[in-house]
């Protein structure tokens, strides 16, 4: 069972580690200040996702594909808009107000719960961690446990190296509004093709 959960534990820390839209978004406002807010509204999407998936294991429903189709469509629109409205940092180009933690939150919960990468995650590898002969309730919050864990830690190590080692003109104001805009642009097509 140890085995198992080490394995649950490698596979999401190579997921989160990965950059992907909550990443690209903590490097954004680590312009500002210490990510805390955008961490924190990341992690809960992740938690919500998770719970949901194993949610619907315990009551074993089925779920239409087209609805994860146009989850992901409207998850990247919402990418788009989010890459659009990042406010530039170039050489140059005065530095835009610091958001408030509570906007800081709900645009990482925002995105988080867009985050196709989390939602396929779910949806795909979770019921592989999940032993049917044992209850499911602790073995719920343990796997979630692991989740809101690394999701902490490896967010925070983004936020820390933005911080102190990225120029916050251009690569921290510029290289996430490329990088949602990507990650969203991928996203819609996806979900167009599919559907």
């Amino acid at each position: 069972m140890i085995a198992l959960y080490l394995t649950f534990a490698a596979a999401v820390a190579l997921l989160i580690a990965s950059p992907g839209p909550v990443a690209m978004l903590v490097v954004h406002d680590a312009r500002y200040a210490w990510p805390f807010w955008t961490i924190a509204g990341g992690v809960v999407a992740a938690l919500v996702l998770m719970g949901l998936a194993l949610s619907s294991l315990h009551l074993a429903l089925d779920f239409d594909a087209r609805l994860l189709d146009w989850g992901r469509v409207l998850g990247g629109l919402y990418l788009l808009w989010l890459g659009f409205a990042c406010k530039p940092g170039g050489q140059g180009a005065p530095q835009a107000a610091e958001p408030s933690a509570a906007r800081r939150f709900w645009r990482g919960l925002g995105v988080g719960l867009s985050n196709p990468k989390d939602i396929l995650f779910f949806l795909a590898f979770l019921p592989g961690f999940i032993l049917p002969a044992a209850p499911l309730l602790p073995q719920a919050l343990l796997l979630m446990l692991i989740w809101a864990l690394l999701d902490i830690s490896i967010m925070a190590a983004y936020g820390s190296f933005a911080r102190r080692w990225l120029s916050r003109r251009f690569l921290i104001g510029t290289l996430p509004r490329y990088c949602l805009l990507a990650l969203g642009a991928f996203s819609v097509m996806m979900g167009v093709m599919a559907l």
